[in-house]
């Protein structure tokens, strides 16, 4: 019989997750890259994922440095889709996204148990409160604020 890893998702890995489990909480269509990232930034405070997850400060406050990729391989998966809208990037999750999502959600809750409910409390909460927000408004959310603080170029 083999033993089972303490570890069965590392955090290294499972980080990437989120970008798709937040984009299935705002029921598969968030408009622009900004409320986008602020929301990510958002739930990796409250989560406590600041060391598992580090966000790099740039002029406009703080940016997901794997975002575009992830989301390239995401498209390229078929899980998500962007489309362009004048200056604005909508991001939609398609059908094989939300099963995507939905397993990842199941798998997680068997094999995180106690953490993964948190993480998704966090998530739902942080969907719903932003979902009818602009990028714009969010960015002015204390939490934002507060990091914006940090040196341009720095992780934070």
């Amino acid at each position: 019989m083999t033993d089972i890893p303490e570890e069965v998702l590392p955090n290294d890995e499972a980080a990437f997750h989120y970008r798709l489990l937040m984009l299935d909480e705002f029921d598969g269509e968030i408009d622009g890259a900004k409320k986008y990232h602020k929301s990510l930034v958002e739930f990796r405070e409250s989560a406590n994922l600041r060391e598992d997850w580090p966000f790099r400060r740039v002029y406009w406050g703080p940016m997901d440095p794997g975002f575009s990729s992830i989301l390239e391989s995401y498209d390229d998966l078929q899980l998500v889709y962007k489309e362009d809208d004048g200056n604005i990037h909508i991001y939609k999750e398609t059908e094989k996204g939300s099963r995507v999502a939905r397993g990842l959600k199941e798998g997680l809750r068997i094999l995180k148990k106690d953490q993964t409910q948190q993480r998704e409390t966090e998530l739902q909460l942080i969907a719903k409160v932003n979902k009818d927000r602009l990028g714009s408004e969010i960015e002015e959310d204390d939490i934002i604020q507060k990091l914006k603080e940090s040196p341009l170029g720095s992780e934070v």
